[in-house]
């Protein structure tokens, strides 16, 4: 067994986990990452780490490794935060090395969508399976492959998995990415709230200029799935448009990995059965029977919790590259 510590970077916290490779916790803390400096954050991270080392009666070389789970872009090979889209202030950051000096531990950098993917393995929906896929679905749309029991990175760029990038619509809306007809602009949070806020104007009756309160920038996905529980015309259509979009990019992911298992984050879990319904009702549009029959759309095992395993897996996941842990 291997006691390890875990960074999740997130774009408004900041996650420290400490665990084992069982995924038991034995502590974890928190703070707010919205603005932050990486000047005052990076020696709160090593001395808070040493503090949850300490409060489980631990010395920092019974700790095997640490994993950071961080946005991308990023330079993944040298685990460098070189600018993330959520924090303006984190550019060029070399943090992997930075935490390896100043823990005097081993350590590893990745893809926070790939970490909800091993963490998942490990210890969630995931777990036992050799090829599967991780949905994070939320704000934004990421992915983590694992193939053949191993974790998909790609060529140079380490970029593989970057599943809310396809292309479902050739010249379709615009994404944050800076491509067009992205999967993510059709079924990203951000994208749909930015979506309502554009076309509001048009739809005077819908209920969910009742519920914003005439102020467009509350729009944003609770109130859409509140609007179409209500039975609104105008949500209903987004919906709909949304259910065809998942299942579109969920088929080209299933004839193209023929996985055991498509594991969805927090969009699917929060909303429940009518997020994940209308999907299914169009998924034979999209992909082929046998692939589809052998595949069992579920939703994350770990939920709300994803984030604490996020870093601890992705040390894991580096031991058992490394040989030096068995999974």
């Amino acid at each position: 067994m291997a006691i390890l510590l875990g960074f999740d970077i997130g774009g408004t916290k900041l996650g420290i986990g400490l665990g084992d490779s069982d995924g038991k916790l034995l502590g974890t803390s928190r703070r707010d990452n919205r603005n932050t400096d990486p000047a005052e954050v990076l020696p709160w991270m090593v001395a808070e780490s040493k503090r949850l080392v300490a409060e489980a009666g631990l010395t920092m070389d019974k700790i095997d490794a640490f994993g950071i789970s961080a946005p991308f872009p990023a330079d993944a090979a040298r685990g460098i935060m070189t600018k993330p889209t959520n924090n303006p202030l984190w550019r060029n950051v070399p943090i992997l090395e930075y935490l390896k000096k100043e823990l005097g531990i081993p350590g590893c950098f990745e893809n926070d969508a790939n970490c909800g993917a091993l963490a998942e393995w490990f210890f969630g929906a995931g777990k036992g399976c050799k090829d599967f896929i991780y949905l994070t679905l939320s704000s934004g749309i990421g992915g983590g492959i694992i193939a053949a029991g191993n974790l998909v990175r790609g060529g140079r760029a380490l970029s593989a998995g970057e599943l809310g990038h396809i292309c479902l619509q050739l010249d379709g809306r615009n994404c944050s990415c800076g491509m067009k007809g992205c999967y993510e602009a059709y079924c990203g949070g951000v994208a749909l709230a930015q979506r309502m806020r554009e076309e509001i104007a048009e739809h005077p009756d819908s209920l969910l200029n009742k519920l914003c309160g005439g102020n467009k920038s509350k729009l944003d996905m609770h109130l859409l799935e509140e609007a179409y529980r209500a039975g609104d015309a105008y949500a209903a259509e987004l919906w709909e448009e949304m259910s065809l979009r998942n299942a579109q990019a969920f088929g080209l992911f299933i004839n193209s990995f023929n996985p055991e298992k498509l594991v969805l984050g927090t969009l699917a879990w929060a909303i429940g059965d009518i997020y994940i319904d209308p999907i299914l009702k169009h998924l034979d549009k999209f992909c082929w029977k046998e692939p589809k029959e052998a595949c069992r759309i579920v939703c994350s095992g770990l939920k709300r919790e994803i984030g604490s395993y996020a870093g601890i897996a992705a040390a894991m996941n580096y031991l058992k590259e490394m040989g030096k842990l068995e999974i």
